[in-house]
């Protein structure tokens, strides 16, 4: 059912509001957007049943938090990534940004130290800086081929130097990697051994290519320093917008610590709507889940052809997971700002590489390819066309 004629379907998401393409589309009717992590794809038909059954019912008031919900997120994590949890571990929240925030005021106070590895998702800079903590970046360390690794050694330095907390994206975005369980019980190693504790944003862990395994951190979590996993259904089945995510952390007394300071800052979780669609896409989402990536599998080969044959002085960094491409585009000697403005005049839209950071992100462009191929060629193409003209 969910082959590629499921997947290659258009869809017309035009006037519903949508950040991608109603919000901040590119150029106006006929633009093509690649760029905000959401997928053109339809979500499982179980979200959408489940959805319209409780819209049936009239009454949208206060609501508790669905244990049965909780249930379902711990039997599929367990499903799908060996992940053991309990449903007490589980903290509802509006989105994973709010728990990085959460997690910076949980383990830090002003002034200390938080690492994150950078080119990164551009919230990581605002929670670390908005709370006013010292924000410790180390760029990721980039080979011949364009693809990136951890500087351990960098990390050491900033924990000896008494950083409180490091924040991971895994796997990364943008650079489409997939840290290795080697790389990870490295950085567990290290974080033993200093204390730190560490927030692990693994909303993209479903999407990982053969050969690849995703490791979750919390198969690697010991008592030497705290863990909180934060994570959502909203990625995988496409229903961010419903505002759900969760955070995982097996410390009874971190849990209710949290709970309480987001209480206090008003961060209100439990969306019924929102609820319904996670409990349904973790409980029926498997097979839908299965398709897509078989087709964004294809749909990354197409990209990568296409890059090389219409683009052939650009860098894309080798994609491990998540549907987003890292591509360098220095060789053709434009800037960020003038590549922006090539691709608003052609129609098309990725996300510039500065927003995930100033530096190495400069003359980068992040590539969302989570949508039919056709729209996906078209898109390339029209990039290929602002970039060489």
């Amino acid at each position: 059912m969910f082959d590629a004629a499921f997947f290659d379907a258009p869809l017309d998401r035009s006037g519903t509001n949508s950040l991608k393409w109603d919000i901040m589309g590119p150029g106006g009717p006929g633009g093509i957007p690649l760029w905000v992590a959401d997928m053109d794809f339809r979500c499982p038909p179980a979200i959408s049943e489940a959805l319209v059954a409780r819209a049936a019912h009239p009454n949208y008031g206060y609501t508790t938090v669905d244990q049965e919900l909780l249930q379902a997120f711990c039997q599929f994590w367990a499903r799908r990534h060996r992940v053991k949890t309990l449903p007490e571990e589980i903290m509802l929240l509006p989105s994973v940004v709010s728990g990085l925030r959460l997690c910076v005021e949980e383990f830090t106070s002003p002034g200390d130290g938080v690492i994150i590895l950078t080119p990164v998702y551009g919230p990581f800079y605002r929670a670390v800086k908005d709370a006013e903590r010292n924000l410790l970046e180390v760029p990721l360390l980039r080979d011949a081929s364009g693809r990136y690794s951890m500087d351990l050694n960098a990390v050491e330095q900033h924990l000896k130097a008494g950083a409180r907390l490091m924040l991971l994206c895994s796997p990364h975005n943008p650079v489409s990697r997939l840290w290795s369980r080697e790389e990870l019980e490295a950085l567990t190693g290290l974080l033993a051994r200093y204390g730190c504790a560490l927030a692990a944003d693994e909303i993209h862990a479903d999407f990982v290519y053969a050969p690849g395994d995703f490791t979750s951190m919390r198969l690697l979590e010991n008592d030497a320093f705290p863990l909180v996993q934060l994570t959502a259904a909203s990625k995988t089945f496409n229903v961010a917008g419903l505002q759900t995510a969760l955070a995982v952390c097996r410390s009874k007394e971190i849990c209710e610590h949290m709970q309480a300071n987001a209480s206090r800052r008003g961060i209100e979780a439990g969306n019924v709507f929102g609820q319904v669609a996670s409990k349904a896409a973790f409980l029926h989402g498997d097979t839908w889940l299965d398709g897509l990536m078989v087709y964004l599998d294809k749909s990354r080969d197409l990209l990568r052809d296409l890059l090389q044959q219409l683009l052939p002085e650009a860098v894309l960094t080798p994609i491990e997971a998540t549907y987003l491409a890292w591509v360098d585009l220095r060789a053709y000697g434009h800037s960020t700002a003038e590549i922006i403005e090539r691709c608003r005049k052609e129609q098309v839209m990725t996300t510039e590489g500065t927003f995930f950071n100033a530096t190495s992100g400069e003359g980068h462009m992040r590539i969302n390819f989570g949508c039919p191929r056709t729209q996906l060629q078209e898109g390339i193409e029209r990039f290929a066309r602002a970039i060489k003209q």
